[in-house]
C-alpha cells in the first residue's frame, strides 16, 4: 500500500505490527534468503526452511514465475528479482562474484561493499561492475523505456561492451547494448518491485540491531521516521527498549521540508 507524499517521496504504509526479518551471512554468493511465491533452481522448486537457506552453485539458474526472490551476493549486498525473472550464478566466489540476468528485472542493494569483493552482472553482451554502495536496477521496462537498461538510484558502476566503457552514477541510465548510450532519468520513477524491495530492506535494517548502530542508507529524518534516499521512501518506526525486532507503525504523509 502506498501513500503519496508532498515532497515527492513514496511513503509506504507498513501494515504488520511485528517485523519478521533475519540477518544471514554466507561465505559464498548465491544464498537464497527470501521468497515471495514460487521460485525454481534449474527447474526444481525451492523450499525455504527456518534458518536453512539453499546455496546456489556455479552455473545454476534461479527463476521466478508469479513470485519474487531475494539472493545474498555478499555480506551487505542483496539482489531482489521480479516476477517472471531469471538469473544465473556464474561464479559464487566473494572475491569475483559474477551473475547473468537472463530475464526480467533485478534490483541490487549494496549497503556496504566488503574490501576485496567484486560484483559483476552480465546482461546480453554487456558486463556491469558495481563499484560503490548504492541501489541499482537492471532490465527495467516500464513507462515506455526500452528493455536492457541499467539505472543507478544511488552509487556508481562501470559498464563494458567490448572495448567500450561507460561510467554511470546516481540518476543516470545506460542502454545495455553496444552503444552504451547514457542519459539522465527521473529517480522518482518506481513500481511495485521497487516498493517491495524498499520494504524488505527496511525490515532487514530494523531486524538487525548492529545495522542500526552503523552508517547505512536508512537514516532518521525526525519525528520517528527513517528515510532511504536511494529507494526514495520513508517509514515510521518506533524503536523501544527491550523489543527485538522493533515495532513499525503505518507511515503518514509529511509536510515538505523547507
Amino acid at each position: 500500500m502506498a501513500c503519496p507524499g508532498k515532497r515527492g517521496l513514496l511513503l509506504l504504509c507498513v501494515l504488520s505490527t511485528q517485523l519478521v526479518a533475519q540477518k544471514v551471512v554466507s561465505a559464498r554468493a548465491g544464498l537464497i534468503t527470501y521468497l515471495q511465491g514460487p521460485a525454481f533452481v534449474d527447474g526444481k522448486r525451492v523450499i525455504l526452511k527456518p534458518a536453512r537457506f539453499p546455496q546456489m552453485e556455479n552455473g545454476e539458474t534461479l527463476s521466478t514465475s508469479r513470485g519474487r526472490a531475494e539472493i545474498l551476493l555478499a555480506p551487505g549486498v542483496v539482489l531482489r528479482l521480479s516476477e517472471n525473472a531469471q538469473v544465473r550464478m556464474d561464479d559464487t566466489q566473494l572475491a569475483d562474484t559474477r551473475i547473468t540476468l537472463q530475464r526480467g528485472d533485478a534490483l541490487i542493494e549494496i549497503v556496504q561493499l566488503p574490501e576485496g569483493n567484486r560484483i559483476q552482472v552480465k546482461v546480453t553482451d554487456t558486463t556491469t561492475e558495481l563499484t560503490r554502495p548504492g541501489l541499482y536496477r537492471l532490465g527495467i521496462a516500464q513507462n515506455g523505456t526500452a528493455e536492457n537498461t541499467f539505472r543507478v538510484y544511488g552509487g556508481e558502476a562501470l559498464v563494458r561492451s567490448g572495448l567500450k566503457t561507460a561510467s554511470v552514477k546516481r540518476g543516470m541510465v545506460v542502454d545495455l547494448n553496444p552503444s552504451l548510450a547514457v542519459a539522465r532519468f527521473d529517480r522518482k520513477q518506481t513500481d511495485s518491485l521497487h516498493a517491495w524491495a524498499a520494504r524488505r530492506s527496511f525490515e532487514l535494517f530494523m531486524g538487525d540491531p548492529d545495522a542500526r548502530q552503523k552508517q547505512t542508507h536508512w537514516q532518521p529524518s525526525g519525528a520517528g521516521y527513517v528515510e532511504n534516499k536511494n529507494f526514495g521512501v520513508e517509514f515510521r518506526a518506533f524503536i523501544r527498549r527491550g523489543l527485538h525486532p522493533p515495532v513499525a507503525a503505518p507511515s503518514v504523509p509529511r509536510a515538505e521540508h523547507p
